[in-house]
């Protein structure tokens, strides 16, 4: 194996002896960040929503989950290399940033064993979502299969070895997909190893799985079932999960239904019903909503199936007119957006719950790489490592974007500018305050809070950052709104304007501890720098309040322009200083006037 580049195992021999190996960039992944219980956001998923009420969330694992299986051309591609690709061409690539929905990420090729690249890991991870490698047989491997179950004393050594290799590269597990047909003499020991398999990653990595792809029969033949039923039950009971085949259908589903009410009734989330993106078998492509909604009110779990059809779907397009970059991303990402908007309402989420939370918005990609608002290379540049912390619902795609004047266009990319990174969040839309993350943070030890904005016409265009405190025990909400002097709110009970901390005061957080991922000024290099302290002091149950989510909102003089925008560079939020926050004079106290 090469030290600057990700790549498979193509062997046995090459599995076992992975020990042996130098693949220096295992230390190099991030651990995975933890997310909040999950909730669906409904119709209007784009719009915050301040009506008083519960605040509804459901427990992961009771709802339907989202594995989504990277089938991209074969795989290790820009996205093998451990520092990323530069050029001109390079930067326009597959990109996935919509991981609030997805509870497990599945690294595909074609290869004997598939590890994830360290740019997936990451920026999975950075996203709170856990990372699963393959291992496949394909017709023509039987002589493979064959050797591993050639004894239980070897089958233990090829387990022990994908654990190491799971365990070393900091992913969660497999997805195992027998494509062979095997002697029914030794579907025995298969099971066998499905089981050691599941029960080694269980004890050595946590929140581990193992998911069996519906293939092989209980009679070694290969016959995709696309269902559950006594075929394919042995290898179900075995491991965590099945990865039903695509070509299911009603009556697939209604005897998986039956079969699992009677056998494994506690197991029903446990079955992923197959969806091929790119439309074989079932309907999909950009009525895959429709075919997810199906599957979803069972309710079973989903696995979506080579979700890059987004892009591949365009290339031949492409190449035809000659497209350039900036044309082609564009294209792919109207295309992208379209598609995952089209599914977000039949989706739960989850958000960050952790502090601090940064991000820029970068995608992973770009025509430059900025820090703090200065170029920093001018080279196109391609690396899903540097990918940000995504927002909770999906962009505006960026043709409806310039088009649509409706409440629900919300904001897009940009990639004309950047304060870190390759690109950042673009908006025009003034109606409504547009949702960026759904979030659960306490109030316990204050917060503080930043963001970076630009704008074409500061005279008419200002750029609030709206978050969305919730108190369980009065089941109501408060909106906080962080924005320029001049902000005015409305005379709503539920309502409260932030004071923006001065220079000195943004100074006073740096003495007591605060780590800024923002300058403590008011510019930087054509950037906008507001902070905010929020103190929890007033809140009679502060324990019981939480941040659940994190919105903007445009705002628009009357002599402003249609084709006004600005731009979100960045968001930072830290925990506060209870005990010193009497040295900040300037501080915002958090109260609910309706109640107190």
């Amino acid at each position: 194996m090469e030290t600057q580049v990700c790549q498979p195992i193509r062997t046995l021999q090459e599995l076992l002896d992975f020990e042996k190996l130098p693949v220096f960039w295992k230390n190099l992944v991030e651990p995975i960040a933890p997310r909040s219980r999950s909730r669906n956001l409904g119709e209007h998923y784009q719009v915050l929503n301040f009506e008083p009420g519960p605040l509804v969330s459901v427990a992961n694992e009771s709802r339907p989950q989202v594995l989504l299986c990277h089938d991209f051309k074969g795989n290790y591609l820009n996205d093998k290399y451990i520092n990323g690709v530069q050029g001109e061409d390079q930067w326009v690539d597959y990109r996935f940033y919509n991981w609030a929905a997805i509870d497990v990420f599945c690294y595909f090729s074609h290869n004997f064993v598939t590890i994830p690249t360290l740019q997936w890991l990451n920026c999975a991870h950075k996203n709170g979502v856990k990372v699963i490698g393959t291992v496949i047989v394909e017709p023509g491997n039987e002589p493979l299969l064959r050797n591993l179950l050639q004894s239980d004393e070897f089958m233990f050594r090829v387990v022990e070895a994908l654990v190491k290799v799971a365990r070393a590269c900091q992913f969660h597990g497999w997805l195992l997909n027998i494509e062979c047909a095997l002697e029914t003499s030794k579907i025995q020991r298969l099971c066998d190893f499905v089981r050691l398999l599941t029960e080694r990653c269980h004890q050595e990595i946590p929140d581990s799985m193992v998911i069996w792809y519906d293939a092989v029969t209980k009679d070694g033949k290969v016959g995709w079932q696309n269902e559950v039923n006594p075929a394919n039950e042995q290898f179900f009971a075995a491991c965590d999960g099945i990865f039903l085949n695509y070509a299911w259908s009603r009556k697939h589903m209604e005897r998986t239904d039956a079969f699992i009410r009677e056998h494994y009734p506690e197991r029903r989330l446990q079955v992923y019903f197959g969806i091929d993106v790119f439309g074989r078998s079932k309907k999909a492509k950009m009525n895959t909503d429709a075919t997810l909604e199906e599957v979803i009110n069972a309710p079973f779990s989903v696995a979506l199936f080579a979700p890059g059809w987004t892009y591949e779907s365009q290339e031949s397009y492409a190449e035809q007119e000659r497209l350039e970059p900036d044309d082609r991303n564009v294209r792919f990402l109207q295309t992208n957006d379209r598609f995952w908007n089209l599914l977000w309402r039949h989706l739960y989420v989850r958000g960050p719950t952790e502090l601090p939370l940064y991000s820029s918005f970068c995608l992973g990609s770009g025509k430059f790489y900025n820090r703090l608002g200065k170029t920093q290379s001018n080279q196109c540049w391609f690396n899903l490592a540097k990918q940000s912390f995504q927002p909770t619902i999906p962009y505006t795609p960026p043709i409806e974007f310039e088009t649509r004047t409706d409440a629900l266009s919300h904001w897009t990319h940009h990639f004309d500018g950047a304060l870190d990174g390759g690109s950042c969040l673009k908006l025009r839309n003034d109606e409504h305050d547009k949702r960026l993350f759904a979030c659960d943070f306490t109030c316990t030890n204050d917060l503080i809070v930043s963001y970076a904005l630009r704008r074409n016409n500061p005279t008419n265009v200002d750029l609030a950052l709206v978050l969305k405190a919730h108190s369980e025990q009065r089941a109501d909400c408060l909106r906080i709104v962080c924005a320029g002097a001049d902000c005015h709110v409305a005379r709503r009970p539920n309502e409260m304007r932030a004071i923006s901390l001065r220079t000195e005061h943004t100074l006073q957080l740096l003495k007591l501890g605060a780590q800024p991922q923002l300058p403590l000024a008011d510019f930087i290099n054509g950037w906008e720098i507001r902070y905010y302290y929020l103190s929890s002091e007033l809140l009679h149950d502060r324990a019981g309040v939480r941040i659940v989510d994190i919105g903007i909102k445009l705002t628009k003089e009357a002599t402003a322009q249609s084709a006004d925008y600005a731009l979100l560079g960045a968001i930072h939020l830290q925990a506060g200083f209870p005990s010193h926050r009497q040295e900040i004079p300037d501080r915002s106290k958090l109260f609910f006037p309706s109640v107190q």
